[in-house]
């Protein structure tokens, strides 16, 4: 299905001419940006900083956002990104807790990628080391962390095996800040060490058998909230040029056979309605998801 180019919302066809590699002038940045519908629904979302269901409602939103170049020259997003950082930062790392004890692997790498792509690098650079010193990137790999809710919070973060979200989110943190700003002490290593993580996981399933890791994982939604799933880990290959490894075939082949007849993907899933505003609705034609997943196979 090919999509009226015309009819796309403004955030996508900005986003679109960015992977094109189109000289953009600043003027037509900003109006893209200024036009885009989902962009003012994002942005009239009302949102709480007192609790954790509040906070993490921002840190939705502002992921979202984030998804869409140039979303950090938006003086409304500059406030949001500030509250949302006053609130999550603890010595060691982003908590929406606000606490130390309270710092989540998948929570605590969404707002360092969020502050990664809006430029912030001090605060990126904050996250990324607790990434680097405490959390693990394989079984029985122990960590030094300190904290209680890694451990116990929501079934623990870490156990015998890293929680997959959190370990993807997380190198999907160590890939994007190489590509942005080069090297940092001890990053190439773990990245390396995420990557063959993911890679005997074959991206989706259990390591010594053919069974799935988890139902969310192949379901189809985009963008991405706590949740990890088959087209945002085949996101991190393609960025680290592995998507002609054996290991990501099966995952590949699986994404292409959810293509629809009429040559398109489809939503399949919105977490938290309350704190989300969907790009693509569910279970119809999606022009968001499409993009994403034609950009995936785009050297197939």
């Amino acid at each position: 299905m090919m999509f009226n180019e015309a009819e796309l919302d403004s955030a996508l066809q900005l986003k679109k001419a960015v992977r094109a590699q189109t000289p953009l002038e600043s003027a037509e940045i900003h109006s893209y940006l200024a036009k885009s519908e989902i962009i003012a629904a994002i942005l009239a979302a009302p949102y709480r900083t007192d609790t954790f269901t509040g906070l993490r409602k921002l840190e939705f939103l502002l992921a979202e956002l984030s998804e869409i170049p140039a979303f950090e020259c938006l003086d409304q997003v500059q406030t949001m990104l500030e509250t949302l950082h006053h609130f999550v930062d603890t010595p060691d790392g982003f908590s929406l807790t606000g606490k130390n004890d309270g710092i989540l692997a998948c929570h605590h790498a969404i707002c360092t990628l969020i502050f990664l792509r809006a430029g912030k690098k001090q605060w990126a650079e904050k996250g990324l080391q607790w990434i680097l010193t405490y959390f693990p990137f394989d079984k029985n790999e122990p960590s030094s962390w300190h904290g209680a809710d890694l451990f116990q919070r929501f079934g623990g973060c870490v156990g015998k095996s890293p929680c997959y979200d959190g370990l993807v989110k997380s190198v999907k943190v160590l890939s994007e800040y190489s590509q942005k700003y080069g090297d940092f002490p001890g990053l190439q290593a773990k990245l390396q060490q995420g990557l063959d993580y993911i890679l005997k996981h074959r991206v989706i399933f259990h390591q010594n058998n053919q069974d799935y890791l988890y139902e969310d994982l192949i379901t189809l939604f985009y963008p991405y909230p706590y949740r990890t799933n088959i087209i945002e880990v085949l996101g991190v290959m393609k960025t680290e040029k592995l998507l002609g490894q054996p290991e990501c075939r099966e995952a590949l082949e699986y994404l292409k056979a959810k293509q629809t007849k009429q040559g398109c993907w489809q939503a399949e899933k919105i977490f938290m309605k309350s704190s989300w505003v969907a790009f693509d609705p569910v279970k119809k034609p999606g022009a968001w998801i499409t993009d994403e997943i034609e950009w995936l196979l785009s050297d197939e």
